[in-house]
């Protein structure tokens, strides 16, 4: 299962320079108005439309025993960092590095705190707390939806934009894994200022069911993200 979705998602990244190079190759017979509006028009250049993007906010790793944990165990503080570029107003890409620590729980002592669930009887669990340190670097293939149905406005207030990735996490506790893993989600943006927007971010991510230290004959884990923050795009900017 994970490796068709995986399949499927470096699929997509890699259209994403050929449908900015299709539409470059429409701008260049002649861009009309209403190619503006719709948001598909020629590309600028290289050094055009950068960004950079940091985030902090709550993350849930869903392990083979996490569901035992209430909302306050389960729940991790959650860092991102990014650098993208806009190809056009529609189609974009970044590389975002992710990380901090997960919480979860452990049967067998991996990542143990060597403390028991508050509000388990131990007898048929014996769980434990669990907690360790990670790094999740991806590259992500973007699309505006605003300018893709809404066409292009420099001053829009609001983006949303749907985003697949794939890349690798590591756990770098030991007992220490590295796993290949998919993400997909929506980056919201409000303008604050022709270079700076308020962003919130919700991504889910699945990794291999190895990648917490216990086996417990699953296809896959998963991980729940949702961040705040700030972007600041370089100039010239703009279509």
């Amino acid at each position: 299962m994970i490796s068709k979705i995986s399949f499927t998602a470096i699929a997509l990244l890699l259209a994403v320079p050929s449908l900015s190079f299709a539409a470059d190759r429409d701008g260049a017979k002649g861009t009309s108005s209403s190619e503006v509006r719709r948001g598909w028009i020629k590309t600028g250049p290289a050094e055009n439309n950068w960004f950079v993007s940091a985030g902090g906010g709550a993350q849930m790793y869903f392990g083979d025993h996490d569901r035992q944990l209430t909302f306050g165990q389960w729940v991790s503080p959650a860092l991102d960092v990014a650098v993208g570029k806009w190809f056009n107003p529609s189609i974009g890409a970044r590389i975002m590095y992710s990380g901090l620590t997960l919480n979860g729980a452990t049967q067998d002592g991996t990542h143990s705190l060597g403390t028991d669930i508050k509000g388990k009887p131990q007898q048929g669990f014996w769980l434990e707390n669990s907690r360790f340190g990670y790094f999740h670097l991806h590259a992500d293939a973007m699309f505006n939806l605003c300018s893709i149905f809404g066409g292009y406005k420099e001053d829009r207030l609001y983006g949303c934009s749907p985003y697949v990735g794939v890349g690798l996490m590591r756990a770098y506790d030991a007992p220490v894994c590295t796993s290949f893993a998919f993400d997909a989600g929506i980056f919201n943006s409000f303008r604050v200022s022709p270079s700076i927007d308020i962003n919130i971010d919700i991504r889910g991510t699945i990794v291999s069911d190895r990648f917490d230290g216990e086996v417990g004959g699953r296809s896959g884990e998963g991980l729940i993200t949702v961040s705040a923050g700030l972007t600041y795009r370089f100039g010239p900017r703009g279509w």
